[in-house]
């Protein structure tokens, strides 16, 4: 099996430093996979961070001692802890990974601090790929995106947008990566669909 595998690093459009992984298969089945994940190799942690986390720690039980709280209060302010810490563990993105398998379809994958979600899509429901443009505020961003036909044969079919890397937001450099390698998979498998269809004549 071999395999070619070449990484990129650039900062997304947020300001953090993020790397994208290329991993190409070039036996049967072919197939392309692009990983999006936060990088913070080098990135040393700092020692204000630590120290301001420990002072903060050691205030809140000093005043706990001198305040008297409510068992009420102490119970609110728990839960309320305990949804945000919930939270921030179950809705962390670590990285964003797209697997395409011409042919076969594209898969989605985000993963959390804990647990994943994936997203399927077949090969014959996708319409087409591009990267699409949004203001959002007083920003531009760029979004990968695939157009699935949804619907029947027999009905006319109607286009939903589907993001990709919606999570990590990678700056356009990297999406062009990607949108060049998609497009270039979509129209040999295409091109191969239409001579098969054609026969021989």
């Amino acid at each position: 099996m071999s395999c070619d595998e070449t990484v990129v690093d650039h900062r997304n459009v947020n300001g953090f430093s993020i790397s994208l992984k290329v991993e190409k298969r070039s036996s049967s089945p072919i197939s392309q996979r692009f990983v999006v994940s936060y990088n913070n190799k080098g990135q040393k942690s700092s020692k204000w961070s630590w120290k301001t986390l420990v002072f903060a720690i050691i205030f809140n039980i000093i005043a706990l001692s001198y305040v008297q709280i409510s068992f009420t209060a102490i119970s609110i302010i728990a839960i309320v802890m305990s949804f945000l810490i919930f939270f921030w563990v179950t809705h962390t993105v670590q990285s964003e990974t797209l697997h395409v398998i011409p042919t076969v379809g594209i898969q989605s994958s985000v993963k959390f601090v804990v647990g994943s979600e994936d997203n399927f899509v077949s090969w014959n429901s996708i319409d087409d790929i591009i990267i699409n443009e949004v203001i959002k505020f007083n920003r531009v961003l760029y979004y990968l995106t695939v157009l699935v036909k949804t619907g029947n044969h027999e009905e006319a079919h109607q286009i939903k947008l589907m993001p990709l890397f919606k999570y990590t937001k990678p700056r356009l450099m990297m999406l062009e990566v990607i949108y060049s390698a998609l497009q270039t998979l979509l129209i040999a498998s295409r091109k191969d669909t239409t001579e098969l269809a054609s026969g021989d004549k």
